[in-house]
C-alpha cells in the first residue's frame, strides 16, 4: 500500500469515526433523511437507488415511511455498491 492510499484510508476512517461520535448514541435508526445525509448522498439519490433494486437495507416504519440502522448503512458503505 503505498503512501498516498494510506493517507486517503486514514482520512477515511477518521470521517467515518468523527460521524459515529457526532451520533446521537440512543438513536438507533435513522430515517431517510438522516440515512441520505449519513451517507452524504441526497435523499433523491437513496430513493433512486431502491427504485432500481439497490440501496441499503431499510425496514419500514408505519404505511409511508423507512427506516435504516447505523450498521446497515455502514454495511452498504463498505459492500462496494456504493458509488
Amino acid at each position: 500500500m503505498s503512501p498516498t492510499e494510506m493517507l486517503s484510508e486514514l482520512q477515511e476512517l477518521r470521517l467515518r469515526l468523527a460521524k459515529l461520535e457526532t451520533a446521537n448514541r440512543r438513536k438507533t435508526r435513522f430515517n431517510q433523511k438522516e440515512a441520505a445525509h449519513y451517507l452524504n448522498r441526497s435523499e433523491e439519490w437513496l430513493r433512486r437507488q431502491h427504485a432500481i433494486g439497490r440501496g441499503p437495507k431499510r425496514t419500514r416504519r408505519g404505511s409511508r415511511y423507512w427506516d435504516y440502522t447505523i450498521q446497515d448503512l455502514d454495511a452498504y458503505a463498505a459492500s462496494g455498491d456504493f458509488a
